[in-house]
């Protein structure tokens, strides 16, 4: 891609790269390393992209990206453990912050504890279903062109998304949400 095709698609299409590469991740700044990352690939790649396809080319390349990252992670960690740095368990909410229980703060605190609940089972999914359902739900990919960024058959896409989705409906029943 040229320089202009590039800044053109991050007027365009950046907002939604960003959000899907924070998705990938789980977390805000290896998101953004990932969304840079992704950008910088296709400046490097020569070939020309038909400007219509740019938001699926991108979305690839931040996936198979991810994947090298992912996998790269998971060499080390069969050498090496992690190590915990911070393991207190204190989240980000305020502890003791005062709630006016009103109808709609309820309602948007029990949809907030639902998303996020739903991103944690996601989160938890191995990887190869986890990327799938990223690239279907927040990037709005068909399972063909899925299955054409991952370099899979349309087959195993759609299988690896029905064993997701039964695999979240199980973490969400254990969590105690109807489902």
């Amino acid at each position: 891609m040229t320089i202009e095709e590039i800044e053109k698609s991050v007027t365009e299409y950046g907002e939604d790269i960003f959000r899907f590469c924070c998705f990938l991740t789980g977390d805000r700044d290896r998101g953004e390393d990932l969304y840079q990352d992704t950008f910088l690939t296709a400046t490097e790649i020569k070939h020309k992209i038909a400007y219509e396809d740019a938001r699926k080319y991108l979305l690839g390349i931040a996936a198979n990206l991810w994947k090298n990252q992912w996998r790269k992670g998971k060499r080390r960690q069969k050498i090496m453990a992690p190590v915990e740095v911070n393991g207190d368990g204190v989240s980000d909410r305020k502890i003791g912050q005062e709630m006016e229980h009103t109808p709609d703060t309820l309602d948007l605190y029990i949809q907030q504890e639902t998303r996020e609940q739903v991103q944690r089972v996601v989160n938890a999914l191995p990887e190869k279903y986890r990327m799938v359902v990223l690239l279907y739900y927040s990037a709005d990919l068909s399972t063909g062109e899925i299955s054409e960024q991952l370099h899979l058959s349309k087959g195993t896409v759609t299988s690896r998304l029905l064993r997701a989705r039964e695999r979240i409906k199980k973490g969400l029943e254990a969590s105690g949400y109807e489902v």
